[in-house]
């Protein structure tokens, strides 16, 4: 059936609009076609057009015909994430996609255009909830899915979405549940971003999570048709959010996604990029995601209101311990310790950080979640305003009639503090089942700064009797910015600072909307300056209200002031007076390290320092001058000098580390280079650390041996030619200079600027012979020789290609020799000579063989079958 025609008059009739694209069939067979890779001679694939857009529809669903709500857009934003996948090939990377999910849509949020919710649990109990009481009109399923079907047995095909349960594990409900679930909510559009989501069997149209969905009448479904990887997973969420926020339908959002994962690298951060695992990256992923509409080019809501700009929040109460009105991100820490509580496995915990980061917050949450569990919270935080003997009352209120009169006989007999409060706390876990938490906040503010040691001996009796209790059933919670002396290091938590997706949940709930959260340009550079300090938003947003937005001198003066009013918050003088001089030494040696780094790379630094490292460490981690992590990946801890910390010895003119000390450092970074992490981001490390050495001569030649080529091979084009290689051309050391010429070249001519390609190659060309350079000299005739092929002009290749082959021959440089017999037979083939192809291919294939160079002998047997190929002998090309 040839629709050209059809086709033709169509798009003609469209004018400027986009012309919608519809599959519609009641063939099951038909439908599971992969319809998202229909190809136009002119145009392309129509599943990734700008002009058209490509979905599909199932003819005699059931069809809502809700009258539209009138906005905001409600979008739910439901992640799951069970504790029992594999870490290493089921973990998804469900705070970056919420990170840019928020990113994409906190513009609108602040104009009072959409709301968005974003849960911290991913059950499946949670989720019907949400979809009564927030109502979502744009609801993201994003987690792990499958597709089942058994061909010989009676069980019908179906599809999963795995939840997690209520004790963190995994939890898979079947597409019948979760269809139902839906019916009668406020959803109009389901987004579900999960392998095989869309995966169906062609036998029937109602199998499948995607296809169940779909018949539910629901106005737009979206699925994937196969497994997704992850990054390709989190652009899509990316660019689809961005793009239905604009009011774009979404047909045409999700053309618009289908090609931002078409090139999952553009619009990412060189840096970034970089680290993000681009082995992992495929371009083969845009036709994956699939969309079964019922009602084309219906709105999700009715967008022709009156925006309303969100209201001042109301903080929640926890006895005399003030919280946020919500509890914001920490997802990942929430469950360990959730999971670690729920297990037996804590019954006591410090949490232990910097000023601002929400220590209150996460130890309250815990506290809010116990009391669910029908847990008694006692809490007091050690602040002015706060009576102790107002809260001992309060706890002895609690009391039964019986349980008071007891506590009043025996308490006369108590020798001290300890035992008072022992007796007080043993009572209230009688007549509670043994559930109580005791939650004390603050302590910072009631400890020595030389001993960290309590300075109140009440607070501190509490704290001894309430540890003696925990195998009873009680819970104890504290939070101090320092460490209390020896606590086990099994319950302390140190906190990190808040995740940019994090950070941007609090930007969200701020008192008063500042200008920065409609402009996504400055959000991170906001967050990257306040090191997620959730208390230095709060002093940074009210700093620029009145501003305007363009007076970028004034908005980076605010940021300064915002980041000293957090140093000073963090009392780092007073801090820092206490250190003994070698820990204070290694503080200001720890710069050095610009990375998070395992303790036998602080060794390195402390070689010569009487005191042993771990102890000097755990004091400096113990009042948050350094920071320590867990890495499950190095499945060891690292360390890092706090960057407010760094800063705040810069402002004192405090000694910045010596040139051997960053050279102690790069060496190390090299060490972990060589023998633990070969990576492209612990290349970049050594580089940059190579660099701050000043070891310029040894940081162009690392660059050159383990970074310009992998770059070059995933894309990174520009950049090679604005950020790495115009130094490095300015080398004085010839051979070094030579070979990024010719690395420019080589740019040049991946981007098809042929003249510029050719004008390094030729300066590098002459610097590889004036220097005697015989090895170099064969490879840049050889990468000559290729511009010249791709103009067109064989025999100007052909005569390079000689020159290079001759070299090789001369130097033994075999390798170099079967590369170069293989480029030539390329010359040949293209100009149809076929025979004398065979021939230099042959003669590669015998050199490659000899050296064992598989990859080469792989490639050359690929190109000897595609000459066979042209010339039609199809059964030796086959072999």
């Amino acid at each position: 059936l040839d629709l050209t025609d059809d086709y033709t008059q169509a798009r003609q009739m469209a004018g400027a609009k986009i012309l919608p694209i519809i599959i519609e069939s009641d063939n099951a067979a038909i439908q599971q076609l992969p319809w998202e890779t229909l190809f136009h001679p002119e145009q392309g694939f129509l599943g990734k057009s700008t002009v058209v857009t490509l979905s599909r529809r199932i003819p005699n669903s059931t069809t809502n015909q809700n009258v539209l709500e009138t906005g905001p857009l409600r979008v739910l934003l439901f992640t799951s994430l069970p504790d029992d996948l594999d870490a290493e090939t089921a973990r998804l990377n469900v705070e970056e996609e919420q990170t840019q999910v928020q990113e994409a849509l906190i513009p609108w949020v602040a104009r009072g255009m959409v709301k968005l919710e974003v849960p911290d649990d991913g059950r499946f109990s949670t989720l019907k909830q949400l979809l009564k009481e927030f109502a979502p009109h744009l609801l993201f399923l994003s987690g792990h899915g499958k597709f089942h079907h058994q061909p010989h047995s009676d069980e019908p095909p179906y599809g999963t979405f795995l939840f997690e349960s209520k004790a963190g594990g995994s939890e898979p409900i079947r597409d019948t549940k979760i269809a139902e679930a839906l019916i009668g909510s406020a959803v109009q559009c389901v987004v579900v971003s999960a392998c095989e989501s869309g995966k169906a069997t062609s036998d029937a149209l109602n199998n499948g999570l995607t296809r169940k969905l779909g018949r539910l009448g629901l106005t737009y479904v979206i699925g994937m048709r196969e497994s997704i990887l992850d990054r390709a997973g989190i652009l899509f969420a990316r660019h689809f959010c961005d793009a239905v926020a604009h009011q774009e339908h979404i047909d045409v959002a999700l053309q618009q996604a289908r090609l931002a994962i078409s090139k999952p690298l553009k619009g990412i951060a060189r840096r970034e990029a970089e680290l993000s695992g681009l082995s992992e990256l495929s371009l083969g992923q845009w036709c994956l995601p699939m969309l079964i509409q019922q009602a084309p080019s219906l709105p999700l809501i009715n967008w022709d209101f009156t925006p309303e700009i969100p209201g001042i929040p109301t903080n929640q109460s926890l006895k005399n311990i003030s919280l946020p009105h919500r509890f914001i991100g920490r997802r990942t820490e929430l469950r360990q310790l959730k999971g670690r509580i729920r297990r037996g496995e804590l019954q006591q915990l410090l949490i232990a950080g910097p000023g601002g980061q929400g220590k209150t917050a996460l130890a309250g949450k815990l506290a809010q979640d116990l009391q669910k569990r029908g847990y008694e919270i006692l809490a007091w935080s050690a602040r002015g305003e706060n009576s102790w003997n107002k809260f001992i009352f309060e706890v002895e209120l609690q009391l039964t009639e019986d349980n008071a009169r007891r506590y009043d006989r025996v308490l006369t007999r108590c020798e001290n503090e300890t035992d008072e409060a022992y007796l007080l706390l043993r009572m209230v876990l009688n007549q509670t089942q043994n559930k109580v938490v005791l939650f004390f906040d603050n302590l910072e503010s009631i400890q020595r700064s030389d001993t960290l040691e309590l300075d109140d001996s009440r607070i501190q009796a509490w704290i001894s009797a309430a540890r003696k209790l925990t195998n009873d059933g009680l819970i104890l919670l504290l939070t101090t910015r320092w460490q209390l002396p020896d606590w086990p290091d099994k319950d302390i938590w140190n906190l990190e600072h808040a995740s940019y997706g994090d950070f941007l949940q609090m930007a969200q709930y701020l008192p008063f909307i500042p200008e920065f959260l409609k402009d996504r340009s400055r959000l991170r550079r906001v967050y990257e300056t306040l090191h997620g300090n959730g208390r230095g938003l709060e002093f940074f947003a009210a700093a620029i209200q009145g501003m305007d937005s363009q007076e970028e001198d004034d908005f980076i003066e605010k940021l300064a002031k915002a980041s000293v009013e957090i140093q000073a918050d963090m009392a780092l003088d007073r801090i820092i007076a206490h250190l003994n001089a070698d820990a204070c030494e290694l503080l200001q040696r720890l710069p050095a390290f610009h990375t998070p780094i395992p303790i036998e790379g602080i060794l390195k630094l402390a070689q010569d320092m009487t005191q042993s490292v771990e102890t000097i460490l755990n004091r400096l981690v113990a009042v948050s001058l350094v920071e320590k992590q867990y890495s499950p990946a190095r499945q060891t801890h690292q360390y890092h000098c706090s960057p407010l910390v760094i800063q705040w010895m810069q402002k004192q003119k405090m000694p910045a580390p010596s040139r051997q000390w960053l050279r102690t450092a790069a060496e190390y970074q090299h060490y972990l280079f060589r023998n633990e992490r070969k990576t492209l981001n612990q290349a970049i490390i050594v580089h940059q650390a190579l660099h701050f050495a000043e070891e310029k001569d040894e940081a162009d030649r690392f660059a050159l041996d383990f970074i310009i080529n992998k770059l070059s091979l995933h894309g990174f084009y520009n950049t090679l030619l604005n950020e790495w290689l115009p130094d490095i051309c300015q080398s004085e050391n010839k051979q070094v200079q030579a070979q990024a010429l010719g690395q420019t070249g080589k740019q040049h001519y991946h981007l098809g600027d042929f003249d510029t390609a050719l004008n390094y190659l030729k300066q590098s060309l002459a610097i590889r012979q004036e220097i005697g350079d015989k090895a170099g000299e064969g490879t840049t005739l050889n990468n000559i020789s290729q511009v010249y092929d791709a103009r067109g002009d064989f025999d100007t290749a052909l005569n390079y290609l000689k020159q290079s082959s001759a070299i090789c021959q001369e130097i033994g440089d075999k390798a170099g020799e079967g590369t170069t017999l293989n480029n030539i037979s390329q010359v040949y083939n293209a100009r149809g000579d076929f025979d004398t192809a065979l021939t230099y291919l042959k003669q590669s294939l015998a050199i490659c063989q000899e050296i064992g160079d598989k990859a080469g002998e792989g490639t050359t047997l690929n190109n000897i079958s595609q000459v066979y190929d042209a010339r039609g002998d199809f059964d030796t090309a086959l072999t």
